[in-house]
């Protein structure tokens, strides 16, 4: 618009004008950052992939929700044995007991961290995380559907037109286009988005059943109810996910049960 190539500006800012090879040099000078005064009682431990492919892993403040105070330490690399010895060498036990809760994903790796360094602390799971297990179950199905219909592609006369919808669409584009839809709850879906599910839905039953159920599993997490309430309707939960007789979801519950008491 103003003839400015946005890229060079931003790269310009990067590496001159914001200072960032600077600190770059200062903070990671020893091979990681880490900050003291961003350590609070509530404390989340993740790991993440960079732009150029090196996996970090990254202590954070919730009470920072992002902005300033928020990055307490970021470590290269995911190895537990190495972050706990990092970590541990760069705080006082004083900073250590002044953590109460750590939130992580389902990683062995993270949770091990999260329990060594801060001892006193109550290792939590991501909800995040733990619902992500659940609809890779769910997308699994739909990966199975699709491929089952196009083996009966390859064996189908050439000669036929594939089958359309009332949405104009093939069962096969159908199965493609609602991968995140799936993902979705119901009132963020378009009205393009809600045809194409009723249709895959009262052609796949099985399909719709593991959606409700995923969309059961949110609830749960929403509610403002005691953990001995919650694990209650996770019962519940865990008895209509097993009546679904799919192999996916055995695995899941399996993973639910294992982290129960961290979750």
């Amino acid at each position: 618009m103003y003839c400015v190539n946005g890229k060079h500006f931003a790269d310009l800012y990067r590496n001159k004008i914001s200072g960032y090879a600077d600190w770059c040099e200062q903070e990671l000078g020893c091979g990681f950052y880490f900050n003291a005064d961003n350590i609070g009682p509530y404390m989340s431990l993740d790991e993440t992939c960079l732009s150029n492919g090196e996996v970090w892993t990254f202590l954070t403040n919730k009470d920072g929700h992002g902005g300033k105070g928020t990055l307490a330490a970021a470590i290269p690399g995911t190895k537990s044995d190495e972050i706990i010895s990092i970590l541990i060498g760069a705080m006082e036990k004083s900073i250590r007991r002044r953590v109460k809760e750590v939130t992580c994903d389902l990683s062995p790796s993270m949770m091990l961290i999260a329990a060594e360094v801060f001892y006193n602390a109550h290792v939590v799971n991501d909800r995040f995380h733990v619902q992500q297990v659940y609809n890779e179950a769910v997308d699994e199905i739909r990966i199975d559907i699709r491929r089952q219909l196009i083996a009966e592609e390859n064996n189908r006369n050439k000669s036929e037109p594939p089958v359309t919808y009332s949405n104009g669409e093939t069962m096969r584009q159908i199965l493609a286009r609602s991968k995140h839809t799936l993902m979705m709850s119901q009132n963020k879906w378009t009205d393009i988005q809600r045809h194409r599910v009723n249709i895959l839905f009262k052609y796949y039953p099985m399909l719709k059943a593991a959606y409700s159920l995923a969309m059961e599993l949110r609830k749960i997490f929403n509610a403002k109810i005691s953990p001995t309430k919650a694990m209650g309707r996770m019962n519940k939960w865990y008895e209509k996910v097993m009546a679904l007789g799919n192999n996916n979801f055995r695995s899941v519950i399996k993973t639910f049960k294992d982290h129960a008491q961290q979750s």
